[in-house]
């Protein structure tokens, strides 16, 4: 389900693009899987329809997702490679990070994160 922060300052069709994203990084869209409609997006989110037609539209020329005209939209194979996808993931963990600084989570408690996350031995 797509949500949208109307008092955000991050404008409605980036929040779009970003949780579809977001899906597709998680594989709740795996590649080739069809998204829901715009049609379906806009009731949804509660938005206009021409919003979350940019949103689709720029999430396809970056080629995270691509449309079968009278079908819909589906998720590029190519989409986990995508450099957006790739820069907004690693927004994402930046913004976690500094969070957790802000909170005072230590440099020590983040990487013990890291490592029980990718499962990989402290070097």
């Amino acid at each position: 389900m797509i949500l949208v922060d109307k008092l955000s300052r991050i404008p409605v069709y980036e929040q779009i693009k970003n949780q579809i994203i977001t899906f597709i990084r998680l594989g709740v869209y795996p590649a080739d899987s069809q998204l829901p409609s715009i049609r379906s997006v806009t009731s949804e989110a509660g938005v206009n329809v021409n919003t979350v037609k940019k949103a689709f539209a720029e999430l396809e020329a970056a080629g995270v997702i691509y449309t079968v005209p009278g079908i819909g939209s589906f998720v590029s194979k190519a989409a986990l490679d995508n450099e957006q996808v790739t820069a907004k993931a690693k927004r994402s963990i930046a913004d976690a990070f500094e969070n957790a600084k802000s909170v005072g989570v230590t440099g020590d408690e983040i990487r013990e994160i890291f490592y029980s996350v990718y499962g990989e031995d402290k070097k």
